[in-house]
């Protein structure tokens, strides 16, 4: 069956030893300190990608709320440029309306002038005539002239 080398066994055991001593010596200490480093290092790497995530909520939040804040400042400026335009509206139209009512007022007073202007001339018109009635009937211009005009303006 199987036999055992003793001397063998030994001097493998007496190698393995040697060779973990030079590892150990030589390659693990700086092995296991790199290592140590590298796993330092991803920790922070771990903890700055927490950081960034908790970090980019936060910016998210406040995007958002910055997001509300314009968008309900932007309506009340809407609101408040809809008020104004109101008003503005409302101003010109009053306007409007007092040159309406000024240029009719005008023209009602021209027209009150020229209904005078021509009542006024009917009514000199109308004496003229008369006169010239009474002149080509009865041959007196002026004894009449006086009575006619009272009539008229009785008118």
């Amino acid at each position: 069956m199987l036999e055992l080398h003793y001397g063998l066994l030994l001097a493998q055991l007496i190698n393995f030893g040697i060779l973990y001593y030079l590892f150990h010596r030589f390659i693990g200490r700086k092995l296991t300190a790199w290592i140590a480093k590298r796993q330092a290092e991803l920790e922070k790497l771990r903890l700055a990608e927490e950081h960034y995530k908790e970090k980019m909520q936060l910016a998210e939040q406040e995007k958002q709320s910055l997001l509300l804040a314009a968008k309900k400042s932007s309506e009340a400026l809407l609101e408040e440029s809809r008020y104004i335009a109101k008003l503005k509206a409302e101003a010109i139209l009053k306007e409007a309306h007092d040159n309406a009512l000024a240029v009719l007022e005008w023209w009602k007073r021209e027209l009150e002038k020229e209904r005078i202007s021509m009542l006024w001339q009917v009514k000199s018109h109308i004496v003229d005539m008369s006169l010239r009635l009474n002149k080509k009937m009865f041959d007196t211009p002026n004894t009449s002239k006086e009575f006619l005009e009272k009539e008229v303006e009785k008118l």
